[in-house]
């Protein structure tokens, strides 16, 4: 069954207030929907996301004026030999590299692959990586991402989390990186709204250094933390690693590493107590699926970031169907959740604290496209 189409729909979503983590303020919340087209009809939709800072046009142009090319005529079951073309085996993409921007772009027609073969073959994706281990999985609750362009109030951040309680959640994660004193009075607030029993995550964006999470890493402990998301720079590696074995929290990452090859190396040095991958960043369904087995090897629970629309789907599909689970994030603001209602309707949301995959073929998501003209890009 050869792919007869590839489109790319950019898409720019403005926020109703910005919004705000360690790395920044954004306002609008963007993305690029890749939809591939086989010869009998069938099409599926991926993703190539969250994009900030107005690089719209390069992940659109990756896809037009590269990748495209590369696998039109090809049939849509070639799933593994596509990807290995595309990132540069063979006739390539060595002139873009095969890390950062073209594997996420890369990504985007992977997960669409898997979705027009499932559509196929009239199967969910969890069945085409091996079939379910998990019927649900425990969701919890990522926002805390400020107002207005400004961090969180320690009054604002506790009534936030009693709401994500009251919703069913077992867990939050929320934001810090704001420093020492606010995100520790935030933190002292978050759990006791929460309770003694309901789990407490943190991001902080890159935002430490090495001394500086020491200086309070006995303050966090105290707070019975799940986990910590990207404490120091993630290329740090040697750094991360002796911070898994220093703190007594355990130590996060992984949204901003790529294919199995940066992810093998984290996994070596011991850098992470769980793996984070992005599936889009890390390369879609087939390298996300080849991560997870790697640190699965390694007795280390996996807990994709998933900030996303579309590719919300391809990642549930994926933690049904591997077996070292420990969660799901579901981001609750930001732009991808308010973006998500709208395009793809009420799949893939969370109830009572849990999320399941569709037994729906493919994806099993259903597209809005006129979302793709009510926000396309202004100026392109």
């Amino acid at each position: 069954m050869k792919i007869v189409k590839v489109q790319a729909f950019p898409v720019e979503f403005p926020l109703d207030e910005p919004a705000l983590d360690a790395t920044g303020v954004w306002s609008t919340w963007n993305t690029v929907i890749v939809k591939i087209t086989a010869e009998d009809g069938t099409f599926g939709y991926g993703e190539i996301g969250p994009i900030h800072g107005g690089g719209i046009p390069i992940f659109k142009a990756m896809v037009d004026h590269k990748l495209k090319g590369m696998i039109m005529g090809e049939s849509v079951f070639d799933r593994a030999r596509l990807y290995e073309k595309m990132v540069g085996k063979g006739t390539s993409s060595y002139a873009l590299g095969q890390k950062g921007a073209i594997i996420t772009a890369i990504a985007g027609i992977d997960i669409a692959l898997y979705d027009v073969v499932g559509k196929i073959l009239k199967t969910p994706v969890y069945n085409l990586l091996g079939g379910k281990v998990f019927d649900k999985i425990p969701a919890y609750a990522s926002g805390f991402f400020g107002k207005n362009g400004r961090p969180l109030t320690p009054e604002e951040c506790g009534e936030e989390a009693k709401g994500y309680a009251d919703q069913g959640f077992k867990g939050v994660k929320m934001k810090v990186g704001f420093g020492e004193k606010q995100d520790l009075l935030n933190l002292e607030a978050v759990r006791k709204a929460l309770g003694p029993d309901l789990g407490i995550m943190v991001d902080a964006n890159q935002s430490f250094s090495y001394h500086s999470i020491m200086k309070i890493s006995r303050e966090l402990a105290a707070f019975d933390l799940t986990f910590i998301e990207e404490p120091l720079p993630i290329n740090d590696l040697d750094s991360m690693a002796e911070l898994t074995t220093a703190i007594e929290v355990p130590v996060a990452a992984g949204e901003n590493y790529y294919t199995r090859y940066e992810f093998r190396e984290v996994l070596r040095k011991r850098a992470v107590n769980i793996l984070q991958p992005d599936i889009i960043h890390a390369g879609g369904v087939t390298e996300t699926a080849r991560v997870a087995a790697m640190a699965e090897t390694m007795n280390i629970p996996l807990a994709p970031h998933i900030h996303a629309t579309v590719g919300v789907s391809p990642a549930i599909h994926l933690l049904t169907a591997v077996t070292n689970t420990l969660a799901a994030e579901y981001i609750t603001s930001g732009g991808s959740y308010q973006l998500r209602k709208e395009m793809c309707g009420d799949t893939f949301l969370a109830e009572d604290g849990w999320i399941r995959a569709t037994d729906e073929p493919g994806l099993g998501i259903h597209i809005n496209e006129d979302v793709f003209e009510k926000y396309y890009p202004k100026g392109m």
